[in-house]
Formats: C-alpha cells, structure tokens, sequence
C-alpha cells in the first residue's frame, strides 16, 4: 500500500483503534510513538523574541487539523488522539522533545509575525498544514468533527446545563494537604513518570476539591480514557435497564441478538449479558500476550473485520461460561450491539448523547468508530477529566444524578460489587468495574475503579465520599494511581 500523507494518518489512526488500553499493562513502546507521533506537533521553545506568538493557533492539513498551544513557554500540538511535545529552535525548525518519536519539521511564511505552514516529516513521510483563521472557542469542536472516524455524543441539551461544580479550596475540606501538593510538585518538576500526569481531579463531600492540569492540557480538552470507555459502556448497560428496554442482566444472547442466533449454538447459547458483563463468556480470547500493534492479536482482527459481533462469537466455547475471567474488548463489543439494539441507536454512542446519561451533560464528548462504523465501546471513548468525574460521582451516589434516578439503582450497586476474581494480584471485577482495597495506616479502603491503559483512572471510595479522576501518557509503565492514592491522596481525607 502506497502512504501517503494523508493515507499515513488514517493508518495510524486505525492502529490506534487496535489498543486496549488498560493501566496496569505496560509496555508497548512501538505502539506509543505510533500514538504520540500521529500528534505531530508539541513544541518546547528554545526563544521567543516577539510579544506576537509566532506557532499557536490551529492548522490543516489535507485530512486532519493540528491545535498548537503554548503553555509558560513550553509548546503542545494536539490532533484528535492526544498531544506530544517537541523543540523548536530559533530559526523555526524542530524535532521530538523525545527523541524515540521521529518527527521533524520546520515554520515558514511568516505575516505579521505568525507562521502561516508547517512541515512535517513523520517516519520519513512529508505533510504540510496550513494555519486557519478560527476563534480559539472552536478549535476542539474542528478538530474532532471533522474526523470522520469520531462521533460526537456531547449532551444534546448542553445550552442548558450548568456546567460547573461548586468549588472550594483545599484548606475548607483538610487542614493538612502537604500530600497533594508533594504530589503535584512531582508533576511539575518532571519527576520520573509522575511528568506523564495530563491532570489531576478530586471531588470530596461533593466538592471540587482539586483541579488542576498539567502539560498543556486544559479543562475543555477531551483526554483519551482508553478501558475508562468499558466502565461507561456499563453504565449504559444500566440506564436501557432503568428504561425497561433491557429486562434482565441474566437474558441470554439469543432472545437480545436474535440475528445472530446462527453462532449461538453448541452450548454459545447459554451465554448471558451477565457474562459479558463479567468477562467470564467462555469464549477463545486472549488479547494480551501479543502487542495489539500486531495485525495477528485478536482485538487488533475483530476491530478490523467487517462484523466484530459475528467476529467475536465465531470464536470457538472453550469454558462454561461463567467459570473464569478473561478480559476481552469483543465481549464488550458484543454488549455495545445489545444496548444498541435495546435501545433502537446507532452507532451505540447516540445512546449516551439522547438517553439518560445525556442529564451528566457531557461537553467536546467523543467516540471513534470501529471498521464496521460500530461504535468502539471497548477503547475508544474522549472525555474532559470533568466529565470523567461526573461518572465517578454517579456511581458514588448509587445512579443518581441531581435527585434523579439515571441508571438502575440495583444494577448499578451489583455491578461495582467484586462479583469475578481475575487473574491479577489485589483486583476482582464487577460488569466492567474494577474493585481492589488500599491500606493506609492501618485501615482498609475498598474502591470501584474504572481504568485505562496509560493511566486513565477514575476512583471512588464510598467510605470517604471520595471520587478521584487522573488522565496520563504513562504508556510503558503501570498506572502510578495505587500509589497516589495510598501516599497522596487517603492520608489527606481519611477519616
């Protein structure tokens, strides 16, 4: 196949889908620069010799748009998939801050002091974008729309909503918050892989404790959440529940996907949304002991093939289901089709956008689309940190939201419970819930978790009416939120 440079970023774009991102995986080092890299442009300047800053403002290329942001002198460029840094040199050409992504490029045709093109050389493959003349309130909105592998499932009725948590400072919650702030000051300092943290946000007792972000991201930027999107998916599984457009947890697949009774056979029948739910279907799966970058590992086929509902199901019962846990995005693919069948929405993630859930009033909210335009429940939902809260806060306050009640208040308890050991130290599962226990100081705190690879985290602790939100580009590493929370963030509100 000829690439070219318009051809690169779809590429690259469809490699992207193929990752499962779950924070305590780690690794992957090709898979990262294939997604730092689809980036382009994230610059940290060496000067800045006019009040007129020469890079910021958005750009286009043939088939995607660029945001360059400068933040305290440090340059970030942001394409639909997230954002890497760069240097830039006086005369205007730059490279990869990290040396492991190969990028390198140069400004030229400068009015009025701005750069009107960049250059870029991706792996040795050559684009120009042009910048464009936008309001700066419509950047995220044009660089998401207009990738047509993204859908867009902000709220419908966002004019109306408030979108704002009530704040208050960190002295009106504790009077010790040395913890926190040791924690952010790892951050800004660049300390080891506490730099990779995009943001940090803390809701106690209902108030927005901690806010705050960190290399060049900001509140109205959807961050990837990566595995955070199955959690959500649960959480739809739970609303058509409330809505009565699905009856029971315990329906097998026949009677929710009659079109597919055809693979429904030699004991595939008994299988439940339960089990789906639990990762535990019986079906062959085994997505993690091949890099997902590989066209041969399992989640990279079934997001590539032209049905990966029939893709999934076609795979040969290996268990009974319901014997064992083994983590798979085609199950949550599965469950994707059932609430948009119960639900009569297509793809799955105008559900969000018009069901229940559209009350969290979801903002700059996306999801990318798998090869068959289904939606991609599994990976591949964008959410701002804020809005990632608002989903730690409902599961916090069992389904309900501002006194109503959004998803069923028996299937959301159930499905944060430890229902399903897993193969890993210190985790059970619930339906595509984590559960695990901190110990600090001598006390126990279980906590729900919604996770995703790179260090996508959200935490709730019931105990301390907690709720804890952390995007990050921690790609190699495991997440860093076990010790946050044991080290940072317990100690400052423990009871």
């Amino acid at each position: 196949m000829k690439i070219t440079g318009v051809s690169l970023i779809s590429v690259l774009k469809w490699r992207l889908l193929s990752f499962r991102y779950s924070s305590f995986l780690f690794g992957f080092l090709k898979l990262r620069v294939y997604f730092l890299s689809v980036i382009l442009c994230s610059l940290s300047t060496a000067s800045l010799s006019s009040e007129i800053d020469p890079y910021s403002g958005i750009y286009r290329g043939d088939s995607a748009y660029i945001i360059i942001k400068n933040h305290n002198g440090r340059y970030f460029g942001s394409a639909s998939s997230g954002s890497v840094e760069l240097f830039i040199y006086d005369d205007g050409k730059f490279r990869a801050k990290d040396i492991t992504i190969d990028i390198t490029g140069y400004f030229e045709d400068k009015i009025e002091g701005r750069y009107q093109k960049k250059m870029v050389s991706l792996f040795g493959v050559h684009s120009v974008y042009e910048r464009v003349d936008l309001p700066q309130d419509e950047f995220i909105p044009v660089l998401y729309g207009s990738d047509k592998q993204m859908t867009n499932f902000s709220s419908s009725d966002i004019d109306v909503c408030d979108d704002s948590y009530p704040a208050s400072s960190l002295n009106n919650t504790t009077d010790k918050y040395e913890n926190i702030d040791a924690l952010i000051s790892k951050v800004e300092k660049g300390r080891n892989v506490y730099k990779n943290i995009d943001s940090l946000l803390i809701l106690k007792d209902g108030q927005l404790v901690v806010e705050r972000y960190f290399n060049g991201w900001n509140a109205d930027e959807p961050h990837m959440i990566q595995s955070v999107s199955k959690s959500l998916t649960s959480l739809l599984v739970g609303s058509a529940i409330k809505e009565n457009k699905i009856v029971d947890v315990k329906q097998t697949l026949p009677l929710l996907l009659p079109d597919y009774k055809k693979y429904l056979h030699d004991g595939k029948e008994k299988i439940t949304l339960q089990h789906l739910l639990t990762m535990s279907a019986g079906l062959y799966w085994n997505e993690w002991d091949t890099s997902y970058s590989n066209p041969e590992n399992i989640r990279h086929k079934e997001i590539f093939s032209e049905d990966s509902v029939a893709f999934t199901l076609k795979q040969p019962l290996v268990e009974n289901p319901g014997d064992r846990f083994n983590y798979s995005g085609g199950f949550v693919s599965i469950v994707g089709e059932v609430i948009s069948q119960a639900t009569n929405q297509s793809p799955m993630s105008e559900y969000t956008k018009e069901g229940p859930l559209s009350a969290l009033c979801f903002k700059n909210a996306y999801w990318l689309k798998q090869n068959d335009n289904r939606t991609n429940v599994a990976g591949g939902a964008f959410l701002r940190p804020r809005d990632m809260l608002k989903i730690g806060q409902l599961v916090l306050n069992d389904g309900n939201w501002n006194g109503k009640q959004l998803v069923d208040k028996h299937y959301l308890i159930e499905s944060t419970e430890p229902l399903i050991d897993t193969n890993l130290t210190g985790k059970k599962y619930g339906y595509f819930w984590w559960n695990t226990t901190f110990y600090v100081n001598g006390k126990k705190y279980p906590a729900i978790l919604a996770q995703g690879y790179g260090g996508q985290d959200i935490v709730v602790i019931k105990e301390l009416n907690l709720v804890v939100v952390k995007t990050a580009s921690n790609f190699n590493f495991p997440s860093l939120i076990g010790k946050i929370m044991r080290v940072h963030v317990i100690p400052e509100f423990e009871n």
